[in-house]
């Protein structure tokens, strides 16, 4: 039997963290960065120990651009290296001097663990070199110089800044952008700018204070929006957020956004950013965010949160799934306490809440019964009403199974005329016209408490029904009308007696057919499946007097006005139409 060693070819590793490892070139910056700033925490933990005194801002990380050499510079005042570290720590891959600090330290603060981001740098530059002095007093400044091969050069140097690491990129030409200032800014700003130690660009601070680590209390309403600007630029003010601060049973802090909605909008996937020590890692944030609340904005941080050795992707952990319940029953939280204090608020909030509301209800259970008698419907009148409240207001209204029976509209322009037939007979109808609503009403509908028709289904029509029971026709007569409105339409046509008040006809569809459409979010309406006339109507009267055929398309036309089924072009023939049988009568 023999043992061996296993040899790595760095020229063979380079394309590999090239390709897969990291997600974008840019994350090379992230990772030099971060070195620099733990060089500089290891320098501020060791300082009294070592009989260093450090001003307040003395440590930083600096970045420079020199665009025509094709070259960027990080370097920092950290805690530098001897001869021997550069050997140990540059040469090996995977050897992480931040993990054997922290571990020796009991240092919390460091970000680097993995002893791979280095390399990084590799994925732009053709060339790397590293000039580093130690702190330690008498320690010779060294140079080392490579170009992603197998062989480095390592040699004595000076360094004029004295302590510290300066980091100079050789940068490939078709990476040249990262030596323009404004490229280096933005990133910088992305993944740097909540970071404990100063960072500089050409000598401009780009920090900024992580609010969510600050005590809520302290924190005015004003400030929160201020620092929503700072993070989402373009977007509108939030309705309202929620400041997290949790020890147990993960360490996690954040701020969540809830952006404003709008029905007729639709609205781009939230921004919800991941920090781990305030280094931005990540905002595709699945397993740990409930897919309900995507559409948040805001963000989290946490150290609990495990990583890839890229530092790009969450892994699969269960404080993944303790961290979503506790951000869903924070959520819950926020929105009792805006109900219990503030009724009219929340009312006035729904219409941007209550896509996540509904949607969460849909998808998790446990969010379900917890929200259930937070959710509100509104009616056509513009009352809003919890479910509860709801349910007490159509208890009456029972089908012959024995369900409540609740109408809606899922657009307001072409049903309103229709709502207002059925709530001249005292029925509510609520509004659902969110891209959510059919699955929710059919959530609703499972608990068995409830069946939902639209104001134009062959469900709801029979509510419409006169206690008049004569319409003043022989059969005969009524077969006559019957079959000429057929020959009209080419639909099913039936009687249904709604009083000289009522509607002359009515368009009716079938209700599972049309939901299940938008469930599919197809567009368009699915076709009539048949006409309802009422014989009560003087419509008809007119049109047994006169035999004039108008009559019945003027009633035809009034029923499709009253589903919204009336085109412009169909609308003006009625408009003109109506005109004309008045000035004959």
């Amino acid at each position: 039997m023999r043992t061996g060693t296993l040899g790595v070819h760095l020229s063979g590793l380079l394309p590999i963290i090239r390709k897969y490892l990291y997600t974008h070139t840019d994350v090379f910056l992230r990772e030099l960065i971060a070195n620099g700033v733990d060089a500089c925490q290891k320098l501020i933990t060791i300082a009294p120990s070592e009989g260093i005194t450090l001003a307040s801002d003395e440590v930083k990380v600096e970045i420079f651009c020199y665009p025509t050499k094709r070259q960027l510079i990080i370097q920092d005042n950290g805690i530098g290296m001897t001869e021997e570290e550069v050997e140990k720590f540059l040469t090996v891959i995977a050897a992480s001097s931040a993990k054997e600090f922290a571990e020796k330290y009991k240092e919390t603060d460091i970000i680097g663990f993995f002893g791979m981001g280095f390399y990084s740098a590799f994925m732009v530059a053709e060339k790397v070199e590293v000039l580093t002095q130690s702190y330690k007093s008498g320690v010779q400044a060294v140079r080392w110089l490579s170009d992603g091969s197998e062989t480095y050069t390592i040699e004595p140097a000076q360094r004029p800044q004295g302590r510290g690491t300066t980091i100079t990129l050789h940068l490939s030409k078709e990476y040249e952008e990262y030596a323009q200032t404004w490229k280096v800014r933005q990133i910088t700003e992305k993944y740097a700018r909540f970071l404990p130690i100063p960072i500089l660009v050409e000598g401009s601070p780009i920090n900024q204070k992580p609010l969510w680590r600050e005590q809520p209390l302290q924190v005015s309403e004003e400030v929160y929006k201020k620092f929503y600007k700072l993070l989402f630029p373009d977007d509108p003010e939030p309705v309202f957020y929620i400041h997290l601060n949790a020890d147990y049973p993960v360490h996690l802090q954040g701020i969540l956004y809830f952006p404003p909605l709008r029905p007729e909008v639709v609205t781009r996937p939230g921004t919800l950013s991941l920090y781990v020590r305030g280094m931005f890692i990540t905002d595709e944030l699945e397993g740990l965010i409930p897919e309900y609340f995507r559409l948040l904005h805001g963000v989290i941080e946490s150290s609990d949160i495990p990583l890839n050795v890229s530092r790009s992707q969450l892994q699969v952990d269960p404080n993944l799934r303790k961290i979503s319940q506790y951000i869903v029953r924070k959520v819950t939280e926020k929105l009792k306490e805006i109900y219990s204090s503030d009724r009219k608020r929340y009312e006035s909030l729904w219409e941007h809440i209550g896509p996540f509301v509904k949607y969460g209800m849909v998808r998790d259970e446990d969010f379900a019964r917890k929200a259930r008698d937070l959710a509100l419907v509104e009616t056509t009148t513009g009352e809003c009403l919890t479910l509860p409240e709801y349910e007490a207001r159509i208890s009456t209204v029972k089908n012959p199974r024995g369900f409540s029976v609740g109408f809606y509209l899922n657009d307001p322009a072409q049903h309103q005329v229709l709502a207002k037939l059925f709530e001249a007979k005292g029925y509510p109808i609520i509004k659902a016209d969110t891209l959510i609503d059919p699955y929710w009403l059919s959530y609703i509908e499972r608990e068995g408490k409830i069946r939902f028709a639209r104001v134009d289904s062959e469900e709801a029509a029979k509510w419409l029904e006169s206690n008049e029971k004569d319409s003043g026709f022989t059969l005969e007569e009524e077969k006559t009308i019957k079959e000429a409105l057929e020959r009209l339409t080419q639909l099913r046509v039936e009687k249904q007696l709604m009083g000289a008040e009522g509607p002359a006809a009515l368009l009716l569809r079938d209700e599972s057919q049309r939901r299940y459409q938008e469930t599919l979010y197809q567009s368009g309406k699915n076709p009539p499946s048949r006409l309802v006339f009422n014989p009560q109507h003087p419509i008809y009267r007119r049109y047994l007097l006169t035999q004039d055929v108008r009559w019945l398309e003027h009633a035809i036309d009034w029923a499709r006005l009253l589903s919204g089924d009336l085109t412009e072009e169909t609308l003006q023939n009625f408009l003109r139409r109506d005109q004309q049988l008045l000035l004959e009568r």
